[in-house]
């Protein structure tokens, strides 16, 4: 038996989790198998490596025997873990060309194909890994300081955070210079080193930002007397549950009864029995713990305070079994679930390389509780990570990644006899790199093309014979960027981009000249640490999954208020799991959260803060195979939800395809 924490890395590296170079695995023939496994050492020219910033520098392997000797006509993948570092095989050598897209270190490994006997790293059959190089990369020269306005008045007695940004000569921020700040008049303004002001007097200050080598930017305030006497707080005191968002208002007069505006005020929560809650700038209050908490708001010398009562939110629901498809003989991906044309329930799941990964399985749940397993849809292909099915479910569409014949793309299924698929077309223009997700729109088909980083678009008006209309990429003509998934409404679609973040395209709504057939751009939201994964809008707020190397990833949550600048405002993220794909429904959010199982999470009303601590999660199950029916039995590796007639479908890459039962609430907030 595997140890567990030996499978979880696998499943997730071969899903994507560790980078999207080693996505899959690379195909190899018998000869190069036999090749791979004489090779005992590899060597890189060079064997160190400093880069700055943009620079691109070519790495060649060299692999040799027990001898010495050079081995020739191997099958590798050279990949990275972590960093700001793309590499990209040139077709016509065994060499490299290293892309450095930032600042910091990169830890390159070598993925070799050997006989499947001889090695099976990372859960893999005939993959072994090699220690490869490590990389540094230095940021472009300092330029300049750019100090960004305050956003608000300088009072006697007032006190704010000044920011600054290093500029490199590329006209981008620095990415690891830090700023010092110093007030040049500090009998009237005295500032911390991280550009924290305090106003002692009034008159004109000059405050300095300075960085790496001497280089500074100063800016010039003219400190006001401070004219504040009252501040009002409503409501004074109330009532609510954990996570659901209170609303205070704040006034600020002067003597003669007059608002005073741009003053900097401080928000502060004290817990009178118990710590836990936060205070936004806005205004909104939010409680991860039940308890009494005095909110204080201050400033220009002025405070006031008021109460709130927090109490807990109700226990999760519980989720319980229905029904199962188990497989134990090939790993799980994507499913669809849905009403087939002759009045029957249907779900098609994927599967993923460990065990073949060459199937569309197909499974009659119109009875839940006796789930059967009735055809099969067999392709070339190591992997069938997605399905999806159109509006009328007279057709289908699977994806390919690995293909012995590097023609992958998509294969279009007829389904109108839902229990026996018949494959009606295939479609590789442009897609035989592999095709990890797609969406359909309408009689548009979203595929992300995973060999060039971009979103093909393909009319699928008439199934039998579909064609290729054009492309939307992020950076066009750029090979550094990896796009792994779309979802679409009808009028936008969410394009997770992986390191670039979320993409917003116009798809039909109008609102920026877009349609099915040819987007527009919208909006782009990116984060610092983790992959955009996937993405799904609900109301105001689209949800969107991070993927990060080990069991760790969480659900980023957009307020698409402006949907032309989207604003992070909460998280759900289970410390001790990985978020994989969602599905939002009716107030509630599901997500496969590989080794946590399936979550369930109350996302009605506003949404503030750290979900999982404010109680909003309201069921959870284990997807936990048995011996017989698991590749890993009892390790669960929720792969994708799906709620259909008010029972949850989860696939499990481990153990197949679960049917779980919500005992939802029937009111999940007031």
């Amino acid at each position: 038996m595997k140890a567990k924490g030996t499978f979880l890395f696998a499943a997730l590296l071969l899903a994507g989790w560790a980078s999207p170079v080693i996505a899959q695995v690379p195909t190899a023939t018998d000869e190069q198998r036999e090749a791979g496994s004489r090779v005992t050492e590899v060597v890189f020219e060079p064997a160190e490596i400093e880069m700055v910033r943009g620079d691109s520098v070519a790495v060649t392997p060299r692999f040799l025997d027990e001898n010495g000797e050079e081995v020739e006509d191997v099958v590798f993948r050279l990949f990275s873990f972590g960093g700001p570092i793309s590499p990209h095989r040139d077709s016509t050598s065994n060499s490299y060309m290293l892309v450095a897209n930032g600042p910091g270190s990169a830890d390159l490994r070598l993925g070799l194909m050997m006989r499947e006997e001889d090695a099976n790293d990372f859960g893999q059959p005939g993959l072994k890994v090699f220690q490869g190089l490590s990389v540094t990369i230095d940021d472009w020269p300092i330029e300049g300081v750019h100090i960004d306005p305050p956003a608000y008045r300088a009072y006697v007695g007032s006190s704010f955070r000044l920011a600054a940004h290093v500029m490199t000569d590329h006209g981008v921020e620095h990415g690891t210079a830090e700023v010092a700040w110093s007030s040049r008049n500090t009998n009237r303004a005295i500032i911390s080193r991280a550009g924290v002001v305090r106003f002692n007097g009034t008159g004109g200050v000059e405050l300095v930002a300075e960085t790496e080598g001497g280089i500074s930017e100063s800016i010039r305030l003219d400190v006001q007397d401070n004219p504040v006497r009252q501040i009002t707080l409503t409501p004074t005191s109330t009532e609510t549950r954990t996570g659901d968002v209170v609303h205070f208002s704040v006034t600020v007069l002067d003597a003669r009864g007059r608002a005073v505006d741009s003053l900097a005020l401080s928000y502060s929560v004290f817990g009178l029995d118990s710590a836990g809650a936060v205070m936004y700038e806005d205004g909104a209050f939010v409680a991860e713990n039940p308890g009494a908490y005095r909110v204080i708001v201050s400033g220009g010398g002025q405070a006031v305070e008021a109460l709130v009562v927090a109490e807990a939110r109700p226990e999760p629901s519980e989720v319980t079994l229905v029904g199962r498809g188990p497989r134990a003989e090939v790993s799980t991906s994507d499913l669809w679930v849905f009403e087939g044309q002759d009045g029957r329930d249907y779900a098609y799941t994927g599967t993923h390389a460990q065990g073949g990964g060459q199937r569309m399985f197909v499974w009659d749940v119109t009875d839940p509780e006796n789930v059967e397993l009735i055809d099969s849809v067999v392709v070339d292909a190591r992997v069938v990570n997605d399905v999806k099915v159109n509006g009328d479910a007279s057709w289908a569409v699977i994806t390919r990644e690995g293909a012995s014949s590097r023609r992958n793309g998509i294969v279009v299924l007829d389904i109108r006899d839902p229990a026996h698929p018949e494959i009606i077309a295939e479609f590789t223009d442009s897609l035989t790199g592999g095709v990890h997700n797609v969406w359909i729109n309408g009689d548009v088909l979203y595929a992300v093309n995973s060999g060039r980083g971009l979103m093909s678009i393909i009319d699928m008006s008439d199934p039998y014979n579909p064609r290729y209309h054009g492309k939307w990429e992020l950076r066009e003509g750029e090979t550094n960027k990896f796009l792994h998934d779309v979802w679409a409404d009808g009028r936008y679609a969410y394009v997770s981009y992986w390191d670039d973040g979320l993409v917003i395209l116009d798809v039909g709504a109008g609102t920026h000249g877009g349609t099915a057939l040819d987007p527009a751009f919208v909006s782009n939201v990116s984060y610092a640490m983790g992959n955009t994964h996937t993405a799904w809008q609900d109301g105001n707020y689209v949800f969107v999954g991070d993927e990060l190397q080990g069991p760790s990833g969480y659900i980023h949550v957009y307020d698409l208020s402006d949907i032309n600048n989207p604003v992070e405002v909460a998280r759900y993220d289970v410390p001790e799991a990985g978020a994989h794909n969602i599905w939002v429904e009716n107030g509630l959010l599901y997500v496969a959260y590989y080794n946590g199982g399936l979550r369930i999470v109350d996302v009605t009303g506003e949404l503030r803060g750290d979900l999982y601590r404010q109680g909003r999660e309201v069921g959870r199950y284990l997807t936990r195979g048995a011996e017989d029916e698991s590749i890993s039995p009892n390790d669960p590796l929720a792969w994708g939800p799906q709620l259909f007639k008010g029972n949850v479908f989860v696939t499990d890459i481990n153990s197949g395809l679960w049917v779980l039962k919500h005992q939802r609430a029937e009111e999940l907030s007031p």
